[in-house]
This record gives structure tokens, C-alpha cells and sequence, in this order.
């Protein structure tokens, strides 16, 4: 009767439990941990158990990205990669080898470097590879595209074509009022979309094709933070037809975006809430977005940008807005997930939802708002008084040519971005997601970058490199590891089923080939995956694990 289906055992268990932080084996049964144990767990073993003897890897729970574009990322990152280039020669060279060995009618490609053009891209370059042959390009935060002549003629945009929402999304012009390719914001989706519409078979074939790779990173499960490339509806119906087909490996909790919805966000929530909720793919958060980013100047600030006096930045929905969209959501209980850079957009979406706890009275619902690069000092204990979730991603933590744009726009603030210590410090629930393909600098979906990189506060694998300042916040290794496990459950309000190992948990786990508490920090990304479970079966198996 107590033969487990899967067992673990002689390794390090890092089990995310404050009570029982450590143990040596795990015993899954029909999906669910029935026993974690200090011994060899032979009182579960039977005679069809799967024993799988760890010899001392490390097991822990299985990684949860808290904020990252599952169904969107493979789509946003196809056509012509462009965001390994550090400088514009190498830029261009890609791009001339890309013109002269591919012959799409419309040049599609992901990932300029933000650096690289501080004062934004200009069509003129693209027009000097592509000619007469549409290109668009996305820049590597996935906020703006850079188009050639060709593609604005193709999609009907010209020097009198009004911008969608001046100041946030437009078509930015030279002085004399000509097309420079630079669109930003909503502009820019609204460009792609018109020269290369995504379809349902298209993103079914791209998901499909990375889901390997999230197993094999350790993923777990996933919270998509928006679906932009096809319709929600579409999105969502096509993940479960592949959960259907048994071909969806992580589970996956997606979103609805208020701002690019015309009617009534929460009534559509609510609808997709209904027609989404199985075990696998649900739907249940309001994506807000609050502002936009800092290397385009449309996130929101509480002081002007450094390099434009006059400008703190604008929002991408009034306040007023912002307000009656958290208190009506929160009302229907769903969670807000704010997407707010800016301090001043923290701000707002931190006043919204204090006036949803006011209005609604204390639901329990844990809204998040992400990215926060800036928190007024004086805004950062509000994060735990309200039970919001900081949510951030790892990899953007780092001293690389990034940070440069980020002083140039801020001065010094760019030297207090994320505050994460001090917040978690403070009982703030820090949790960190890739935000997969869209980043500041390296575009990555893998768990231990991004918590090496919270760690140390450097590029990865580079102890020599300064930290991102304040060195001070860099997070220690454990509560690094609770960002992507147990604090992420409790940000889905998952913390009961999900985020840690103890008896009566769903089997979401995965081993490491090497323990990360006995690494030096700058190793952290360079461990293997050996083993990747979800509810018990086994998504990723790199064949390095003895199995008795």
C-alpha cells in the first residue's frame, strides 16, 4: 500500500520548506509527494517503483516563471536573430548575411540591443541591406520595432499617419518631421501585425518546438503575461489542444490585457476565466500595463528623464483609468498584474491598489506589479502593507552596456534599480520570471541565469565584472531559489499545491547535477539539468541519473 510510483533518493533535497529546509529522498505516488525522508526511502519501494538513485545531486522544486510569454516568446524570437550583436558592425554584418542567403518576402527578425542605438535606429540603414524588400525588427524589450522604408510603405504608414497615443505609442520622426522606422509601444505591434499576422498553426509549431527546451531548463510551470501575436482566445484554445494530445509538458497560468481591450476587460476576463480552467491551462489575471520603458522614454517617472528635462514620461492609461480597472477586477476576484518601470507608474498601480483594498475590503488576492526597475523609497514597504508581489526578472539585474542607456535616462537612480534585498527584508514576496523573449540585455527563458544573476548582481560567469550597483541587494542564494519556487507559488496563489516538497504537493521537481549552496556563485549557470517531473512524470531526462 505504500509502494510509490517514483522514487529519489541519496541526494541533496532542497525542499523550499521553512520547517524541513533539507532532506535526502522524495516518494511520489499517482502524482503527488507522499513522503520527503532523511534514509533511503525503502519502505516506499516496490516492485514497480522507478528508483532513481541521485548520488548526491540536488533536488528541488520545480522552477515557476512568474512572468514570461509562453504562447508569444517562439513567435517574438523568430526570423532573423539579431540579439547577440555589441555593436553596430556586427548588427550590420548580420544583417547582410541574413539579405544575401534568405529570400522571405518580408525580413522578420528579434533582438537589436537597445545600447546600440541611444537615440534610436533610423531607417536608412535597413533600407542600405533590404533595399526594396519590407524588414522589421524587434527591439530585444519587444516595446519597439525598427522598420526600413519598404516595410512603412507595405504596411501604409507616412510622414502624416497620426501616432496611435502621442508620447507613448508613435512613429518617431526626424526634426523635420520624416519617418525615422522607429515605432514604439503599440505602434510597433500594430506594424507587425499588419506585415506578418501571426497564425494558429504557425505558433502551434513554434510552442511545440520549444517545449523541450522550458523542460530541460527545469520549468515547471509558466504564467504568460500576455498573448499579443494572436488572439487570447485563439492562444489559450491552442495550448489546450496540445495539453489534449498530451503535449503540453509545464502548466501554464495566463492573463487577459486590459489595455488592448475596447469593451470590458473584466467581463472578458471573466469569460476566459470560464472557458480556461483546467489543470494545466487556466486563466484568471488583468494584465495592466501602467507604462512602457525607459530606454524609449515611455516609462513613468516621479523626476524627468536625465537626458530630457522636461519629460517625466507618460502612463499608458490615466490614473482615473488604472484605478477603476484594479477595483473592478479585484471586486470579481482576479488578480491586477501591473506592468509599471517607472517609480511614478509603481506608484500609481501601488495607489490602485490600496484604493481596491479600500473599495473591495482585504480579498487575500496577491496583485503584482512587475518589472519595478525604480521603487521610491518611501513606496517600498507599501508592497507588503497592500500583499502585493515584486516581480522582476533576473537576468535584467546585471552590469552589462544596458545600464549605460539607464544613466543616460536617469543619472543616479540607474545605480538603485532593484531594491530586492531590502524588500524581501521588509516581508515583501519577491518572486523573478524571464519575461522570455523581451529583456534588457540577454534574452533567455533558463531559471539558474536568472538566479545567478539576482545573486551576484554581475553578468553571468563573470566574478571579475562590477556589480550592478547597490552591491548590497544582491539576493542571498535561498531566497533567490524561493523566487522561482514557493514565493512564486504564492504569487499564483498556488502555494498549497505548488513551490515547495512536502507530503500532499503535486510532483514538481527537478534535479541538478551539482548542488548550488557549494558553488562558487559565478557556476550557478552553468549546472546541468538532469531531471525534469511534472506531477510525477518525467518531462526532461538527460540520461545522467542511475536508475535501479
Amino acid at each position: 500500500m505504500n509502494d510509490a510510483d517514483l522514487v529519489l533518493r541519496h541526494g541533496v533535497v532542497y525542499t523550499a520548506e521553512p520547517g524541513r529546509p533539507w532532506a535526502r529522498g522524495i516518494a511520489v505516488r499517482d502524482g503527488v509527494i507522499t513522503d520527503v525522508v532523511d534514509d533511503d526511502a525503502a519502505d516506499h519501494v516496490g516492485p514497480r517503483t522507478r528508483v532513481f538513485d541521485l548520488d548526491g545531486a540536488m533536488a528541488l522544486p520545480g522552477f515557476i516563471d512568474t512572468h514570461s510569454h509562453y504562447v508569444d516568446g517562439p513567435q517574438i524570437a523568430g526570423g532573423i536573430a539579431v540579439n547577440t550583436a555589441e555593436t553596430v558592425d556586427e548588427l550590420v554584418a548580420m544583417l547582410h548575411a541574413d539579405a544575401a542567403t534568405t529570400d522571405a518576402p518580408i525580413v522578420r527578425g528579434f533582438g537589436w540591443r537597445s545600447h546600440l542605438f541611444p537615440n534610436g535606429p533610423h531607417h536608412r540603414l535597413l533600407d542600405d541591406v533590404y533595399g526594396h524588400r519590407p524588414a522589421v525588427l524587434m527591439e530585444i524589450n519587444a516595446h519597439s520595432v525598427w522598420a526600413n522604408s519598404a516595410a512603412l510603405h507595405h504596411a501604409g504608414i507616412t510622414r502624416d499617419t497620426p501616432d496611435p497615443q502621442p508620447g507613448y505609442a508613435e512613429y518617431i520622426r526626424d526634426p523635420d518631421g520624416e519617418l525615422t522606422g522607429w515605432v514604439t509601444e503599440d505602434a510597433a505591434h500594430d506594424l507587425l501585425h499588419r506585415l506578418v499576422p501571426a497564425t494558429v498553426d504557425q505558433a502551434r509549431r513554434d510552442v511545440a518546438a520549444f517545449t523541450a527546451r522550458y523542460s530541460a531548463a527545469g520549468l515547471t510551470t509558466v504564467f504568460d503575461a500576455g498573448v499579443f501575436e494572436l488572439d487570447e482566445t485563439a492562444g489559450y484554445t491552442m495550448l489546450t489542444e496540445l495539453d489534449k494530445a498530451g503535449a503540453l509538458p509545464q502548466r501554464i497560468f495566463g492573463s487577459h490585457v486590459a489595455n488592448r481591450d475596447a469593451g470590458d476587460p473584466v467581463a472578458a476576463l471573466g469569460t476566459l476565466a470560464r472557458r480556461f480552467n483546467s489543470g494545466h491551462v487556466q486563466v484568471r489575471t488583468m494584465k495592466i500595463f501602467v507604462d512602457g520603458v525607459t530606454e524609449g522614454h515611455t516609462s513613468a517617472y516621479l523626476e524627468p528623464y536625465t537626458d530630457r528635462p522636461d519629460d517625466t514620461g507618460p502612463l499608458a492609461l490615466d490614473e482615473r483609468h488604472v484605478v477603476e480597472l484594479a477595483v473592478a477586477t479585484d471586486r470579481a476576484g482576479f488578480q491586477c498584474h501591473f506592468h509599471a518601470l517607472g517609480d511614478r507608474a509603481v506608484r500609481v498601480a501601488l495607489d490602485a491598489i490600496a484604493a481596491a483594498r479600500a473599495s473591495n475590503g482585504p480579498s487575500g488576492i496577491r496583485h503584482v506589479i512587475c518589472h519595478a526597475h525604480v521603487v521610491a523609497p518611501e513606496d517600498l514597504p507599501r508592497f507588503r502593507r497592500l500583499n502585493t508581489v515584486y516581480q522582476t526578472s533576473g537576468q535584467w539585474i546585471e552590469s552589462d552596456p544596458f545600464h549605460e542607456v539607464m544613466v543616460r535616462r536617469l543619472g543616479e537612480r540607474a545605480d538603485r534599480q532593484f531594491p530586492l534585498r531590502t524588500a524581501t527584508e521588509m516581508g515583501v514576496t519577491v518572486t523573478l520570471g524571464a519575461d522570455f523573449p523581451a529583456t534588457s540585455y540577454v534574452s533567455t527563458y533558463e531559471p539558474l541565469v536568472q538566479i545567478e544573476s539576482a545573486v551576484t548582481r554581475r553578468p553571468v560567469g563573470r566574478p571579475e565584472a562590477p556589480p550592478l550597483p547597490p552591491e548590497s541587494e544582491c539576493l542571498p542564494l535561498g531566497t533567490a531559489i524561493n523566487a522561482m519556487t514557493i514565493a512564486a507559488a504564492h504569487q499564483l496563489g498556488e502555494e498549497e499545491r505548488l513551490g515547495s516538497l512536502r507530503p500532499g504537493k503535486l510532483a514538481d521537481l527537478v534535479v541538478l547535477d551539482r548542488d548550488l549552496f557549494a558553488l562558487p556563485p559565478h557556476l550557478i549557470h552553468q549546472t546541468g539539468v538532469l531531471l525534469t517531473v511534472r506531477g510525477g512524470d518525467i518531462i526532461h531526462d538527460a540520461g545522467s541519473i542511475t536508475e535501479e
